[in-house]
Order: structure tokens, then sequence, then C-alpha cells
């Protein structure tokens, strides 16, 4: 067992110490912890660990949030709905684009990303959006 995976446990632990010489370090021995496999006098933390959990999620829903294709991915998981939306979208953004004398590299793309959510919606029967 590394180092860090024994830290994961000593993070939740209610006999964790911090110092700023040595970081992360257990209370009991006044050293980083050495147990293979589990701490025998592990005890939970519970609001810490609570803590810990929605800093990840939060962490998780910030990095699908962001980044490329963020609205697409947003899309997708309104299922049928979404895959409609998106193919509007990309007909009348290439529609508008033509009249006017351009072409759009996008709307196709989006199109596809758009009949992809529609079809995935209908497979897994989400009209609307995902529940949670």
């Amino acid at each position: 067992m590394t180092i860090d995976e024994r830290l994961k446990y000593c993070r939740i632990c209610e006999n964790r110490k911090t110092n700023l010489a040595i970081g992360l370090y257990c209370g009991l021995t006044n050293q980083k912890p050495d147990f293979e496999p589990n701490c025998p006098n592990f005890k939970i933390d519970q609001p810490e660990a609570d803590r810990l959990v929605k800093l990840e999620r939060e962490a998780l829903a910030e990095e699908e949030s962001s980044g490329s294709f963020a609205p697409e991915k947003k899309a997708i998981k309104m299922g049928v709905l979404g895959g409609l939306l998106m193919i509007v979208i990309a007909i009348i953004w290439f529609v508008v684009g033509w009249i006017n004398g351009y072409i759009y590299f996008y709307p196709p793309i989006l199109l596809v990303i758009g009949i992809y959510a529609f079809i995935k919606g209908i497979i897994t029967k989400n009209i609307t959006g995902e529940g949670k």
C-alpha cells in the first residue's frame, strides 16, 4: 500500500493531525501512516467524509459543465428533446448561413450529434431528460 493510499484513509479519520512541515500524520503515533492493509485505530470523521464526497461531486460537475462540447453533452442528457433541439438548431444555422453566402462547418457536426442524442434517447426511453 502506498503512502497516498494510506493518506486517503487518514483524511477522513478523527485521529488525523496536520503539520505544515510534514503534512498529514496520525495523532496517536505522531508519525506518517504505516499500516497494512487497514489502520486498527481508524475512526471515521463523518462530516469530513461527507465534505470530501461533496467536493468530488462538485469537481465532476464542474468538469462536465465546462470544456469542449459542454452544451452538446447537456443536450444529449436531455434525450429525445435535446436531440431534436440540436437537429433544429443545426438546420436553421446551416440554412441561414447558406442564404447569406456562408457554409459553416459546424452545423453538420451538430446535426450528427443531434441524431445520436435522438436515437440514444429513444433507445433508453429518455424523452425529456434523465431523472436524478
